[in-house]
């Protein structure tokens, strides 16, 4: 199953305020019809931790709730709360532990922030490549609508020179002749 988390810390997603009106730390929601209530899938939840509601003791909580320890972890001031947190949950103290290698090791701490830098520049060099494709593509386009624009004009002005000579009663093969158009197609103009 898909999950997506959304950490609203503070009240805050980046630079969206907002918290459920719900008396809940943590919601999940699901792709449902509006009238018919029909859930689309059972492969996709939004869930919405609502840490900043932490600090709400009236809000009532179970404190075995995995979910609830998670966000226990992520708000955590100080590091005796990680700590009891980490032995009464094993997936915790795997993110603790690796926190702390992470932390105190400073060849672990280069390689992650290289790989989140290599990370980041491989998704700027995707934006560039693809508004590179785009600017080409438009640029294209441009190029190719200004090429028929110009044949279409050329191809209405040989049209228009063409009536006004036939107007003025020349012969069919001379406009032909004149205008760089076919006899049949000159035959077209008169009829």
């Amino acid at each position: 199953m898909e999950r997506i988390f959304a950490l609203l810390y503070n009240g805050a997603i980046g630079p969206l305020c907002l918290c459920t009106p719900l008396q809940k730390l943590y919601s999940s929601y699901h792709l449902t019809e509006d009238e018919t209530g029909y859930r689309l899938t059972d492969i996709l939840e939004v869930h919405f931790l609502e840490i900043v509601k932490l600090a709400d003791l009236d809000i009532q909580r179970d404190e075995n709730d995995p979910i609830v320890e998670w966000m226990e972890f992520l708000d955590a001031k100080s590091k005796g709360v990680i700590e009891m947190l980490a032995e009464k949950n094993k997936d915790i103290k795997k993110a603790y532990d690796l926190l702390q290698i992470i932390s105190k090791d400073e060849k672990a701490r280069m390689l992650y922030d290289a790989r989140e830098a290599e990370l980041r520049d491989q998704l700027t060099r995707i934006e560039t490549a693809e508004n590179k494709g785009k600017a080409e593509g438009k640029a294209e386009g441009r190029a190719e609508g200004k090429a028929e624009g110009k044949a279409e004009g050329r191809a209405e002005g040989k049209a228009e020179v063409a009536k006004n000579l036939l107007d003025l009663g020349m012969e069919i093969p001379t406009v032909a002749k004149a205008t760089g158009m076919t006899e049949e197609e000159v035959k077209r103009l008169k009829a």
